[in-house]
């Protein structure tokens, strides 16, 4: 298999380690690829969608990978699917899944999904109103895409109503134009990242995800400041997660929703059961960290059974404990400053037995510096991986890093 990879950050860094241990993958190309991914395959420049297709046509791509989520609600798979290039994800009519958080909630509602109670609204009057009828802490998501940093939980009525305000006054662009006030779950977050070949719904292996950026889940919501796996669940807790997949599964397929990809599902297990949180259409970030170190298959082969519909035939295997660290740098999520130095880490992390997946980093003569909010993704293996995580973030000679420190300890 020729496979092209679109997206450069930790996530698409991981597959692309992943898919380079296959042995039915010849070749890898991979878009505008991190300084610390690119050696995994051959980079290649595109600068927009067609020129994507027109590269998969002239050298013969048999899969094109699509990471992050602007594109795939932008309408990739379209154009792929126009030339009929095989593509890993949803065509644009099923993206709203993540991209309108308002539509998944009434996808929910209509097929009795567990989920938080909520109400969309696009002016400040009407969520005044609203607002005043929940308990706090306040839950405000965005109806759009925001990067994973559109959800703000407030414990004070008057801050809710403020940033609510913000919100729907351009905070995140149109993404925040309308947006929904929602019940606070009480509980633990599961990320259920489940393959979907149009017909199965397959769950891989479960992976707990910190989205707030301070210890002890404090702080503002970022796209993640790490994960590890497996999640420890009773037997009842298990079944009724995966009966809730099995529900959202039949839901889907009433509704004719079917294509070939991902359908990240994310979860809070309360005391009353799982209730859905978000849909994503594509691979978490940094769940899929972890899942690409952990997963024993061959990452082609099973790519290969999601494109020909072959799911149900499909047993996964996983490895041992797995834990992720995300060092970010300072300002993150509002304004992370960038172009600092960091310093060659190649020695540190075989001292520790870590693994490094590069997110936002440039380079520039021989030199790697930061280049956005989530800087590098270090991954250990093993019942000390926390600390071996830990250890190689503190010896980092990265002036602006900040991280967690309390992440699968």
């Amino acid at each position: 298999m020729k496979i092209l990879i679109y997206g450069n950050g930790g996530r698409e860094h991981s597959i692309a380690w992943k898919l380079s241990k296959s042995k039915i993958v010849e070749e890898i190309f991979m878009v505008d690829p991190n300084p610390l991914m690119g050696s995994l395959g051959k980079s290649i420049h595109v600068n927009n969608f067609e020129e994507l297709t027109n590269f998969a046509v002239l050298n013969k791509i048999d899969l094109v990978l699509v990471g992050p989520e602007d594109p795939l609600t932008r309408g990739i798979i379209d154009v792929l699917a126009k030339s009929n290039v095989p593509a890993f994800g949803p065509p644009s009519k099923y993206a709203w899944l993540e991209s309108s958080k308002i539509r998944a909630k009434e996808f929910n509602f209509s097929h009795s999904i567990p989920c938080a109670r909520s109400v969309a609204i696009n002016n400040l009057e009407v969520a005044k109103r609203y607002i005043s009828e929940f308990t706090p802490p306040y839950v405000l998501k965005a109806d759009g895409l925001a990067g994973g940093k559109g959800v703000s939980i407030i414990d004070d009525q008057n801050e809710a109503i403020n940033e609510v305000k913000r919100m729907l006054s351009g905070k995140f662009g149109n993404a925040s134009k309308r947006l929904l006030i929602e019940e606070f779950l009480e509980g633990k977050e599961l990320s259920a990242i489940c393959l979907y070949d149009g017909t199965t719904l397959y769950p891989l292996d479960f992976v707990r995800d910190h989205k707030r950026l301070s210890n002890f889940d404090k702080g503002p919501n970022t796209g993640g400041m790490g994960a590890y796996s497996p999640v420890s669940l009773d037997s009842r807790e298990k079944k009724d997660v995966l009966d809730l997949i099995e529900g959202i599964s039949k839901a889907l397929k009433s509704e004719n929703i079917s294509y070939k990809g991902v359908l990240y599902i994310g979860l809070m297990i309360t005391k009353d059961g799982p209730k859905v949180l978000e849909y994503n259409v594509r691979f978490g970030d940094p769940e899929t960290q972890v899942l690409m170190v952990r997963l024993k298959n061959d990452f082609g082969e099973v790519l290969k059974k999601v494109m020909e519909n072959k799911l149900n035939e499909l047993t996964m295997e996983w490895g041992q404990y797995t834990n992720l660290l995300v060092i970010a740098a300072k300002g993150y999520p509002e304004n992370p400053v960038k172009h600092v130095e960091i310093q060659d880490f190649t020695q540190l992390a075989n001292d520790l037995g870590v693994m490094v997946f590069g997110a936002s980093i440039t380079k520039e003569n021989g030199k790697l510096f930061s280049n956005g909010g989530r800087v590098l993704n270090v991954v250990a293996v093993g019942k000390d991986a926390h600390e071996r995580t830990l250890e190689f973030a503190k010896r980092l000679k990265f002036e602006a890093k900040i991280y967690r420190t309390d992440i699968g300890g």
